[in-house]
């Protein structure tokens, strides 16, 4: 832990985030608690997704969407955000911020802009944006607003938090893939918006761990110098209330539980809902968009059981090879939705495994080892989403 370390902290959560319908659950509520509690943070912060949605078929029942999907982008999700946000504020006691999101689905004709649904959002929950460049990069090389206009529509003195990253490309889209240095168009775009942001507080550089060693310490430790030299620049002073450009009331036919419904049966398979013309003919063209997503979805799955279910994954490589064990993961994806939890998620691996008749040497006690393991976990592991 570095509860015991005096330089501030900050909380950055991914298991509520705030773009959509679904409630904290009063598990993530209280692990939450504690850390804030642990680690007295200066604000804590979650997305501007969602990661759960609720059918609208009746059921009580609420489904996790195996990855981060954007929200719906209208007054209603104005309203919806603000409310998850302002009540994350009132249940932790300390400052709340949303990080702006990524979004690889092309913009739907009737819904609000990137930059102006960020900017009533945090007007309405009264509340920080994590400023998250390198997702804006990537909308606007996939076809979304542009991070200038976004920039121009924002309360920047709302900005409390910058995040930079590395991307990559993959399948026609540029991906926020945390896999590299920041390039310099990306750092050209922080030195020109710091000495613009009278209230921020931090610049956070996120890389993946397994990226770290290819992309090199040296290499790594020279872009820190060049960030701390941009955060200099920083303006130390009160914050001045400016008045951003009136943004366009919009009249949408898409309800944020249709948008959640919809979006999540496209990367699970479930049932979709009923929707109108104009909704399904934006789906027909955001099927490559969707495409990746299911993919994206589907390699997350994939690496959280190389960590919660290990030596199954390992027997099933050594003894079927990796096109068998991807063909018995597609099998798995299939019959099981994404579970919200990585621990859930591997216990309902290892019981279609068990169900399964897979004769495999060693597999059976394998699967035994795993599922120990997992039912001793930690509470603050078995609850750790992967989402």
């Amino acid at each position: 832990m570095i509860n015991h370390r005096s330089q501030p902290k900050l909380l950055h959560g991914v298991g509520a985030p705030f773009g959509g319908g679904v409630q904290q659950s009063a598990a993530h509520r209280a692990a939450l608690g504690r850390d804030i509690a642990a680690l007295q943070p200066a604000w804590i912060s979650d997305h501007l997704s969602f990661n759960q949605f609720a059918p609208m078929n009746g059921s009580t029942q609420t489904l996790a969407t195996g990855f981060f999907l954007p929200p719906a982008q209208c007054p209603d999700g104005v309203t919806q955000a603000a409310a998850q946000i302002r009540h994350r504020r009132a249940t932790t006691g300390v400052g709340v911020a949303f990080e702006t999101p990524v979004s690889y689905l092309p913009p739907r004709p009737t819904e609000m802009s990137d930059g102006d649904f960020a900017a009533q959002v945090a007007e309405a929950a009264d509340c920080g944006i994590v400023l998250d460049l390198h997702n804006l990069l990537c909308n606007e090389r996939n076809g979304r607003q542009s991070v200038e206009n976004f920039c121009a529509a924002i309360p920047l003195h709302r900005v409390w938090e910058i995040h930079v990253a590395g991307g990559e490309a993959q399948r026609g889209f540029w991906l926020d893939a945390h896999s590299g240095l920041v390039e310099p168009n990306l750092m050209a775009i922080l030195a020109e918006i710091v000495p613009h942001l009278p209230s921020l507080g931090a610049i956070i550089f996120e890389i993946q761990p397994d990226r770290v060693a290819s992309t090199g310490l040296p290499a790594i430790g020279k872009m820190l110098e060049r960030l701390n030299r941009i955060w200099e620049t920083a303006v130390r002073s009160a914050a001045v209330v400016t008045d951003n450009p009136a943004c366009t009331r919009t009249v949408d036919p898409v309800t944020p539980s249709l948008w959640e419904h919809a979006l999540g049966a496209a990367l699970t398979g479930t049932e979709p809902p009923a929707y109108p013309p104009e909704l399904a003919n934006w789906f027909h063209s955001a099927e490559p968009a969707l495409e990746l997503y299911r993919y994206l979805a589907q390699e997350g799955r994939a690496s959280a059981l190389v960590d919660t279910a290990p030596r199954t994954i390992r027997s099933l490589l050594t003894n079927m090879g990796e096109a068998r064990t991807r063909d018995v993961l597609g099998q798995f994806w299939r019959v099981a939705t994404p579970a919200y939890t990585s621990s859930e998620e591997a216990l309902a691996f290892l019981d279609f495994l068990s169900a399964g008749g897979f004769a495999e040497p060693r597999l059976d006690a394998d699967i035994a080892s795993d599922r120990s393991r997992l039912m001793h976990w930690g509470e603050e592991e078995a609850r750790m989403p992967f989402a």
